[in-house]
């Protein structure tokens, strides 16, 4: 078929559809004639509610939305805010993790001032150098593995 033949089935399947459609209306007591003369003789009661209510869909149905700087992607209000949500919990977790390193850090001096206060030529200058020593190791070992720990959260 050529498109000036497939043009024209589908001109002949309209109508066809088009005559169906008008019959079954017709056999329902729908007279189109009837209807469209009503409509002509009251344009304005059918024109105006039939505008009203597509504004009214627009007004309804287009929700404001803008680019997210998060993702890029455009968002509403609500995902707005829960992406503003998510960053500042973001932010509160490693204003968290700052505290803690900082705690950390004081411990791990006032544990060598301790060590370097006491004496090791006695009997209990060795324990302390020993146990601090070990304290120590136990405190370093801690950060390196919060340290990792952290690391691995960050990169989810």
């Amino acid at each position: 078929m050529n498109i000036k033949e497939e043009n024209e089935a589908l001109r002949r399947e309209r109508a066809e559809l088009q005559d169906y459609i008008r019959n079954h209306l017709m056999r329902k007591g729908f007279d189109m004639g009837k209807i469209w003369e009503w409509v002509e003789h009251n344009r304005m009661t059918v024109i105006v509610p039939a505008v009203a209510l597509m504004l009214w869909f627009a007004a309804i149905g287009c929700t404001p939305e803008t680019r997210s700087p998060v993702s890029g992607q455009m968002v509403n209000a609500s995902e707005l805010q829960l992406d503003f949500n998510t960053v500042m919990a973001s932010f509160e977790l490693a204003k968290v993790d700052l505290e803690h390193q900082a705690e950390m850090q004081g411990k791990f001096k006032d544990a060598l001032l301790a060590l370097a206060s006491g004496s090791v030529a006695d009997w209990p200058g060795l324990l302390q150098l020993l146990v601090g020593g070990g304290l120590l190791g136990f405190m370093g070992d801690n950060l390196r593995k919060n340290g990792v720990i952290g690391g691995l959260k960050r990169n989810k």
